[in-house]
């Protein structure tokens, strides 16, 4: 049965609403109005339902619309109120603090060691990416004479370069032209009339070099057309005139025989000793000293940097890094004046040849130091212009087709009979054998018979006894003949041998060790060389002939001038050269070359003599040239036969005769008498040597 509700009264109710509206609430009162609240709940409910128009007799209390701090009503949650204050939520806030402060921690070290340790590191390679380093030619070491003359040096030439960015693209195929490129570059074709497929090489080949350099499509430009493209820049996008390191020579077109030329180096280079510090497409010495101190002279590329968009386009100007190191200067013991005066006379003898109505082809000339092998003058004609094969490529690509050979350094590549300047080699043979003394008479007669072949000398009516010195001076032929008939005859098991033993010994049949490329061996016929190339015996008359430097022998002019300096210094197989020393600002270091070896020479003073006397008594071969000449000078004339053609004319000597200061051989292809052509020259260079007029 339910109990009845029992209704409380309403005024009171109200009353006591309207009396708690007078002030706030406080936390002491909250709970006891709850507690009403609870057990007056449907009293209340009952009540709002019936009021519907507020009692117009009711006292009316404004409530404050904002209460203070301190008895403002807070938020409370009376069940997570002991959990606020538990360990476990002092737990779990130290753990989340712990953990933000550890992360900020390794961000602060990661920021630290990305910005400190490795800041260094990430520019680089930030730079990597933004900079692309470009290869650009250096200019290289200056070359000087023996009066420290300058024969080479580097100066800046105007070329014509293409952006390679700006006229085409780069893909897995290579190189190749847009269309913007490409009718940038047609009209520079009409312009300069070089094909477009040229140009378009030329770029194709730069960009496998160094993608990012500029390409060089116009090598050699003339001034007009630099002029015209300053000037009218804008109508050839893509293309810029600029200056770049070349090869100057300040003597003038000289040099050709020791200098040499430049070009870029091949891939059979790239694996040859010399070149072992080159890279591919840098510019190399081709030949002369440019190619034996290539690794002196040459500091390969200069570094250069050029900004890059993200695509790899150029952004920014070509910028150099760092600056240039000086590079060492090559002394050489060449003498310009005297390599001038040395052309001449080698010229002259040429000409001196054709007005005895011979023909020569070409000519050539070594001055030498005899005691040390230092090379004063190279001479080889007809030679090239220097200048102009640095500048012209066309000229310079015409050397290796003209056929006088101009490339062909005579001096030290050429290879002849050297006639009878080779008979002191056959004396001395003679002479360290025992089979002849100084003093051993021999006939000279007009012919000499072997075996019924008869062997003719030059001076036909001639019929007298000579020793050696009288027959090296009047240079008779039969007389050696009858030397090397009784040379072979000596030991005939050996054939003569011992004359091919003495020319190996005084340098014949090998290099003599130049400092320049392209030095010729020559050769030195012996019976075991002709039996395995010729298939032929060795025979007597064979020797004979090359007692007096004819035959199968072939020597060059610089090994007879080795030769003849040994003659002069007392045995010493000196090494030529033509470098002297290295420049370094203020410091010189001197090169030295180690003589080959030391002869011991019998009886050495009866050659000499013989040479004194060729040139200044009468009968002396060369008499009728020095005989007047106010320094002594002893030599040897050389008359080699080369049929079809006119004779070889030869003149190998050292002056002065008792104190030696300079070697001078003279060779005039084809110009007949030893006398007539390269003894006048030689006289020429001795002239400019000692200064006599």
């Amino acid at each position: 049965m339910a109990r009845p509700r029992r209704r409380p009264h309403r005024g009171r109710a109200r009353g006591r609403v309207a009396a708690r509206g007078d002030g706030p609430y406080t936390a002491g009162e909250r709970p006891r109005a709850a507690g009403r609240a609870a057990a007056d709940h449907d009293c209340r409910a009952a009540t709002a339902v019936a009021i519907s128009t507020p009692d117009p007799k009711r006292r009316k209390v404004r409530v404050p619309r904002s209460l203070p701090d301190r008895s403002r009503v807070q938020p409370y949650s009376r069940a997570d109120a002991p959990y606020f204050r538990s360990p476990g939520f002092y737990v779990r806030v130290g753990g989340l603090a712990i953990l933000i402060g550890g992360a900020i921690c390794i961000l602060v070290l990661r920021a630290w060691s990305i910005q400190v340790l490795h800041g260094k590191q990430y520019t680089s390679q930030a730079n990597l990416q933004s900079f692309r380093t470009v290869d650009i030619p250096a200019p290289r070491g200056a070359i000087v004479d023996l009066k420290g003359r300058l024969l080479a040096e580097t100066r800046g030439k105007i070329v014509v370069v293409a952006d390679v960015g700006a006229l085409g693209a780069l893909d897995q195929h290579g190189w190749a032209p847009t269309p913007v490129g490409y009718a940038a570059i047609r009209k520079l074709s009409r312009l300069a009339h070089v094909p477009v497929a040229t140009i378009v090489t030329r770029i194709q080949r730069s960009v496998i070099r160094s993608p990012f350099a500029p390409a060089v499509v116009l090598p050699s430009p003339d001034n007009a057309l630099t002029n015209y493209l300053d000037e009218r820049g804008a109508d050839f996008p893509g293309f810029k005139v600029t200056g770049q390191p070349a090869r100057q020579y300040p003597q003038g077109g000289i040099g050709s025989e020791y200098l040499g030329l430049l070009g870029e180096v091949s891939q059979v280079e790239l694996g040859m000793p010399r070149y072992a510090h080159a890279r591919p497409g840098v510019i190399v010495g081709q030949s002369g000293v440019e190619a034996t101190y290539d690794a002196l002279l040459n500091p390969g590329f200069t570094r250069a940097k050029v900004r890059v968009d993200s695509l790899g386009r150029i952004a920014g100007p070509l910028e150099r890094l760092g600056n240039l190191h000086s590079l060492p200067t090559l002394q050489l013991t060449i003498d310009a004046r005297l390599q001038r005066a040395a052309i001449k006379a080698v010229q002259d003898g040429m000409a001196l040849a054709r007005q005895n109505g011979k023909h020569p082809t070409g000519g050539s000339a070594v001055v030498m130091d005899p005691r040390t092998g230092a090379i004063y003058a190279l001479v080889s004609s007809p030679d090239y212009n220097q200048v102009r094969a640095a500048s012209d490529q066309k000229y310079a690509a015409s050397l290796y087709t003209d056929p006088s050979h101009p490339l062909l350094d005579r001096a030290i590549a050429g290879v002849y009979p050297t006639g009878s300047t080779f008979k002191p080699i056959t004396a001395e043979a003679a002479l360290s054998t025992g089979i002849i003394t100084p003093t051993t008479p021999l006939l000279c007669s007009g012919s000499f018979n072997l075996g019924g072949f008869v062997f003719h000398n030059v001076e036909a009516g001639v019929f007298t006894t000579m020793s050696l010195p009288t027959a090296l001076a009047q240079s008779c032929d039969t007389w050696f003949y009858r030397l090397a008939d009784r040379i072979y005859a000596a030991d005939p098991a050996k054939q003569a041998i011992s004359i091919q033993q003495w020319a190996h010994k005084f340098g014949l049949g090998q290099q003599t060790g130049i400092d320049l490329i392209g030095e010729s061996g020559g050769l030195v016929p012996t019976p075991a060389w002709l039996n395995s190339t010729q298939h032929q015996p060795w025979t007597e008359g064979q020797t004979i002939n090359l007692a007096i430097g004819q035959g199968m022998l072939q020597a060059s002019p610089l090994q007879v001038a080795v030769v003849y300096a040994a003659l002069a210094n007392g045995g010493t197989i000196v090494t030529p050269h033509v470098a002297r020393a290295v420049i370094r600002g203020s410091a010189t270091r001197l090169l030295h070359f180690k003589p080959a070896r030391k002869l011991k020479l019998t009886d050495v003073w009866a050659i000499r003599q013989g040479l004194y006397d060729a040139a200044h008594t009468p009968g002396g071969t060369s008499a009728s040239v020095f005989a007047n000449f106010p320094i002594p000078v002893a030599g040897k004339t050389g008359t080699a036969e080369a049929p079809p053609y006119d004779d070889h004319s030869w003149y190998a000597s050292w002056a002065p005769f008792g104190h030696p200061k300079v070697v001078v051989v003279v060779m005039i292809e084809h110009g007949g008498f030893g006398a007539d052509a390269a003894a006048p020259a030689a006289k020429e260079i001795y002239q400019a040597f000692f200064h006599v007029k």
